[in-house]
This record gives structure tokens, C-alpha cells and sequence, in this order.
């Protein structure tokens, strides 16, 4: 019975801290459920996916700010109604209990709220790179083929908006043109997924790229495109003697330089402005 028949292939590339035990062990070697599932995680790591919870984190970080918010407020009016003005210019002196526990309850909520705790993983998790849409595809086509695991808790793959990758960060230009190079092999080349690559499951469904060909194509394309982009404008330039032409297909160069710079890299406006400069 045939997993996903009508699904797109799960594609990637395989880790090699993977390598040894999918020599010896498939996929669905393991028992359904999260066995299984998890050994599909563990064969390519971009596919160790989670939430971020922002909404969640965003109603604490407010629920936290406003009790600080409350004791801050609570600290003016029992200043306000200090009778000794010594307290207030020496701590060592200050006799007023009510305030030296207020002081000890705010910094506590601060080394919660602050960069300590809760702030610090607040930033840490919006930092993570955004799940690639190719790979939430991938693990929802496995899991409607193969059933294994609850509905219920596998729903984390439908907020797409604020998945986040737990795997290194990658060259976005090289990950984009392997997804393209891979997709395109994929459909054009029948015997791709069979031949001289291994596969570290027996569905035909399913397909995790182990070989090397689909980088070094990627990368030849990369090198392709940036030679053309940098070099052409030269040559036209050398051919053609008028100097407004010149100046036009300069301009028009370096823009369409820009724009494939800035839609297949994450660059900066910095970057931007000095790759155009140079």
C-alpha cells in the first residue's frame, strides 16, 4: 500500500550524523507512532520543526510588564508618604519594612521579566529562522500518508506563520537553487530517486537525498548567474561606443544585480548599498 501516492516526495538532504544507522536501519523499521515520525525528523534535521508561540509569549511579556507596572506605581505613592526624609536619602538607614519587601518583590519580577529569563528566550526563539514552506509540505504529506500519528498533535504543522527551524543556518541562495535543481530532477529524470542514491526509507514516497549532485549543480548555477550578471554588462560595454548606451545598461546591470542579490540572499540594506557601489 502505497504511503502518499498523490503527495509531493519528501526531498532533503541527509545529515551525516544519520549516515551510519540508516545503513543499517529504515524508516519503517521502526514502530508507528512518534518511533517513526522521529526517525524522520532525525534523518534531516531541517525537518525538526516547532512553534514559536508568539501570541502566548506576547500576553505573558504584557502580564509581566503590567505587575511590574503595578509595583512601580506602589513604590511612588510609598514614597510619596515617607515621613522620615532620611529613609529616602540613605538605604542602609531605611526603616520601612513595607518598602524594602516591595523592593525584593520587584527584583524578582525584573530577573523574571527581564534579560534573565524570559526576555532572553522571548528573543532567542523570535531569532530563529522561519520553517522553509518546502519542508512543512514534506511532513504533511507524510504524516496524511502514513496515519501514525494523532491529528491532534501533529496540528502544529498547520501554523505555518510561526514555525521555526532548529537546524544551522544555511546559505538561503544555495538552499533555494538545491530545492529548484532537486524539483526539477525530480520531475524530469524518472530514475532519480532510484539510482545511484540512497534512501534511507522503502516507501517510493518517500525520498531524502544523500548524494552530492544536487549541490554541485546548485552551486555551478550560483557561479553561472553571478559570472553572467558581472560579466555581460563588460561586454556589451565593449562593444557598443555610445556613451549614453553605456551608462543605461550600467544602471540596468547593477539593478538586476540588486534584485537577484536581495531575492535570493537575506542581505542587509548595507550589503545592498556596498555590492551595488562595487
Amino acid at each position: 500500500m502505497e504511503t502518499i501516492a498523490s503527495c509531493m516526495p519528501l526531498c532533503g538532504d541527509l545529515e551525516s550524523g544519520a549516515v551510519e544507522e540508516a545503513q543499517t536501519r529504515k524508516i519503517e523499521d521502526y514502530r508507528p507512532g512518534y518511533p517513526r515520525y522521529t526517525a524522520l525528523l532525525a534523518a534531516h534535521t531541517p525537518y525538526i520543526l516547532c512553534r514559536r508561540f508568539s501570541k502566548l509569549r506576547a500576553r505573558l511579556l504584557l502580564l509581566k510588564q503590567d505587575r511590574l507596572s503595578v509595583l512601580e506605581e506602589r513604590l511612588e505613592e510609598i514614597d510619596q508618604a515617607e515621613r522620615s526624609p532620611l529613609f529616602l536619602g540613605k538605604s542602609r538607614c531605611d526603616k520601612n519594612l513595607e518598602r524594602i519587601s516591595l523592593l525584593s518583590k520587584i527584583e524578582s519580577q525584573l530577573a523574571d521579566y527581564g534579560t534573565n529569563q524570559f526576555a532572553s528566550s522571548t528573543y532567542q526563539m523570535l531569532s530563529l529562522n522561519p520553517a522553509e514552506q518546502r519542508d512543512v509540505e514534506s511532513l504533511q504529506n507524510w504524516l496524511d500518508g502514513n496515519g501514525c500519528l494523532a491529528k491532534e498533535e501533529s496540528a502544529y504543522l498547520a501554523h505555518c506563520g510561526e514555525l521555526v527551524s532548529l537546524a544551522p543556518t544555511r546559505d538561503s541562495a544555495i538552499l533555494q537553487l538545491e530545492n529548484w535543481v532537486e524539483t526539477r530532477l525530480i520531475r524530469l529524470w524518472r530514475n532519480f530517486r532510484k539510482s545511484r542514491f540512497h534512501n534511507m526509507s522503502n516507501d517510493p514516497n518517500v525520498y531524502i537525498h544523500s548524494g552530492q549532485l544536487i549541490q554541485r549543480i546548485a552551486k555551478a548555477l550560483l557561479l553561472l548567474l553571478i559570472t553572467i550578471l558581472l560579466l555581460m554588462p563588460v561586454v556589451v560595454c565593449s562593444i557598443i561606443n555610445t556613451t549614453s548606451v553605456r551608462i543605461a545598461i550600467v544602471m540596468v546591470s547593477t539593478i538586476s544585480y540588486l534584485l537577484v542579490l536581495s531575492s535570493l540572499t537575506k542581505s542587509r540594506t548595507m550589503e545592498l548599498i556596498l555590492a551595488g557601489a562595487t
